[in-house]
């Protein structure tokens, strides 16, 4: 088993938590968020990384606002579900109104259409094989990807579960009927112990959400 490192970089007016996983020599960046070019060139720096790959939780600006920079630099793919390629278009990014500004999307490149990610694949990930788990609701195409690492269950949550909440259902393409279904099936779904690195706050549990969190406790 890989020895997996996560750094969580927090970055962006979201405060959107990009993610660093590497093994000390190859890495994999998830959901580059603004600012995260610099703090990405920074920490692989440091570090001595070669970054292979591009992750994407899903495609709300707040998460890919710095991947054409960080693709270009670093010339790899990125993985997304295609339901949310909308979000990448030229004509939906130019619309967004004040939260595009806020991630001044005048000046981003348009992305390249990512690679497909469909539910049940599995990405490998220094190593380390995470399963996606389609979860729409919040978006069309929001995924978490799954692993076990060292016997733990650990999931790159994206902005499907936070310490506390959920993602919205009020922005465009959201769906709260949808987003019911895909939280009744993480319940069923995920273990109790699995670690969930969101894409804004803290990490937390499964577990720890079915007890506390009123939105999976209503579900169930």
């Amino acid at each position: 088993m890989a020895n997996l490192t996560v750094e969580v970089l927090p970055t962006g007016p979201f405060e959107t938590n990009c993610l660093l996983l590497h093994d000390g020599a190859e890495a994999t960046v998830v959901d580059p968020g603004m600012g995260a070019a610099a703090l990405i060139e920074q920490a692989v720096a440091e570090k001595g990384l070669r970054v292979t790959q591009i992750v994407l939780t899903h495609g709300h600006i707040d998460h890919v606002r710095d991947l054409p920079s960080v693709q270009a630099t670093y010339a790899v793919a990125s993985h997304m579900h295609p339901a949310d390629n909308v979000f990448l278009q030229r004509e939906v990014l130019d619309a967004m109104g004040p939260s595009g500004e806020a991630h001044d999307v005048a000046t981003m490149e348009t992305p390249e259409v990512p690679t497909p990610v469909a539910d049940g694949d599995v990405l490998d990930i220094c190593g380390v094989g995470f399963t996606a788990h389609h979860m729409p609701g919040h978006s069309p195409g929001s995924v978490m990807f799954r692993s076990e690492v060292e016997g733990q269950g650990l999931i790159l949550g994206g902005d499907v579960l936070f310490r506390g909440g959920v993602g919205r259902t009020d922005l465009p393409f959201s769906e709260p009927a949808v987003m019911v279904d895909s939280l009744r099936r993480l319940v069923e779904t995920f273990d109790g112990e699995d670690t969930v690195v969101p894409g804004h706050g803290p990490a937390t549990t499964v577990g720890t959400e079915k007890e506390q969190n009123g939105f999976l406790q209503g579900v169930v």
